[in-house]
């Protein structure tokens, strides 16, 4: 008897593990042959093929190189003014700055004079590709984030003291180079990256509306500005944003901990088990069955169709928000962690990406507008009065598809988006209610 049983079990195993072998041999083929098309469409699936895709740039043409040579050379207070920096937020606009704040602003500008000059410096070369290396994945280092953001931040700084000064069309420059900090970024597949690029975008924007309200822009100011908010790219980076996180989240699902150990940063002490998506750290059980293999094709399928969708105009691109939230809800739904983290938290990433265009497409309206009153005296009643000489159309809300908003008031004019919300709240600006619309309002 058993000698019997023994060949039974084995058969019996057997023949209960042939549709489970079969089935994580269907999931790993259907897995495969979809990272298959992305590749033979050119596009990466790790991090080593990411390094290659975001294509090296010559030295002597790097303006990344450069600028961090730049971030080397920052100062900042050695006492508690340090702080005062760190935590400064500009007045409300028409409000001046008080002696105390103008004073801590110069010095500080002051002091960073050689930083500001080797960023000019930088900045004079035709291409950029900071140093990072995305086969660290997710621990991919990008502290130059931080650092653009902080010398942005001193020409915001050096703009608002020049036209407090009396000196506004020189804060013309530093809105220029602000634009031309975020230009070294357009290229960097990282969603954050992308972030921060729009933030730069976003300070120029809200430096060059402070300009226009200190005084009468200049011809030749609004040309070089027209020039530079024209070639700022605004559209369809969050979809090349996405090809490179896809690539730095595709290993999660079948690395190993011995793998994941190499690329954790050194210093990082926390539990990586501990509430963690990554497979490798889940349960043997739902590895042997194909679970996390259903999970990473969810992600792929998911992934694919919402870069797809991405790449529409605005306001078009919009429909990815929707699809995102949802996919990774569902994904939620079936206890699929890691797609579903990941596909939710793509989702705000195109509303980012359609702020950032309203805001350029205000401002072009903006000194579109104010090069009318130049020529013409007077500000038009309509858009309309615009086209063809001062701009070639009426710009779209990128939210709507409609013409933006425009309306005199009593001190100038007001031009608006409806914003995320896509409901015209009458060009109410930016406050604690969570109903407003993107402005660009000059009252002079």
């Amino acid at each position: 008897m058993k000698r019997k049983f023994i060949p039974t079990t084995i058969l019996l195993l057997v023949l209960l593990g042939l549709p489970l072998l079969g089935w994580r041999m269907f999931l790993a083929h259907v897995i495969n042959q979809q990272l298959a098309e992305i590749r033979a469409a050119g596009l990466p699936t790790n991090g080593e093929e990411l390094n290659r895709w975001y294509a090296p740039v010559p030295d002597n043409q790097n303006a990344a190189l450069v600028l961090t040579q730049a971030f080397d050379l920052r100062r900042n207070y050695s006492d508690s003014r340090s702080n005062l920096i760190h935590n400064y937020k500009l007045p409300k606009r028409g409000v001046a700055l008080t002696s105390e704040q103008a004073e801590l602003l110069k010095g500080y500008i002051a002091m960073n004079k050689e930083c500001l000059r080797k960023t000019d410096e930088a900045l004079q070369l035709p291409a950029s590709r900071y140093p990072i290396d995305c086969s660290r994945l997710m621990y991919t280092p990008l502290p130059h984030l931080s650092w653009l953001k902080s010398i942005a931040l001193m020409h915001q700084y050096s703009a608002i003291l020049e036209m407090e000064s009396g000196n506004a069309p020189v804060a013309t420059s530093h809105i220029m180079t602000t634009l031309a900090l975020s230009h070294t970024l357009d290229r960097e597949p990282s969603l954050i990256s992308q972030f921060v690029r729009f933030a730069l975008v976003n300070m120029a924007f809200t430096t060059l509306e402070r300009r226009a309200n200190a005084g009468t822009l200049r011809e030749d100011e609004i040309a070089l500005l027209a020039g530079a908010f024209s070639k700022t790219t605004v559209t369809n980076t969050t979809a090349q944003a996405m090809i490179g996180e896809r690539a730095r989240t595709l290993p999660y699902f079948r690395i190993t901990k011995d793998e994941l150990a190499k690329i954790r940063p050194p210093t990082d002490e926390s539990d990586p088990a501990k509430n963690s998506p990554v497979p490798c750290y889940g349960p043997t059980i739902l590895r042997w069955i194909g679970y996390y293999e259903l999970d990473y094709g969810s992600y792929l399928i998911g992934m694919s169709k919402g870069i797809a969708l991405l790449s529409d105009p605005a306001p078009e691109n919009l429909r990815a928000s929707g699809y995102f939230a949802r996919v990774g809800e569902g994904s939620k739904l079936r206890h699929r962690t890691l797609s579903a983290q990941t596909l939710s938290a793509c989702a705000s990433a195109v509303l980012r990406e359609n702020d950032v265009v309203a805001n350029q497409r205000l401002a072009l309206t903006a000194l579109a507008l104010e090069s009318f009153r130049n020529t013409n005296g007077r500000l038009p009643e309509q858009l309309d009065e615009l086209v063809s000489k001062f701009l070639e159309e009426i710009p779209e809300d990128p939210f709507l598809g409609v013409e933006l908003e425009y309306r005199r008031t009593e001190k100038g004019y007001l031009i608006y988006s409806v914003g995320r919300d896509r409901e015209d709240n009458g060009g109410l600006e930016q406050s604690d209610k969570k109903s407003c619309d993107i402005t660009f309002t000059v009252e002079r």
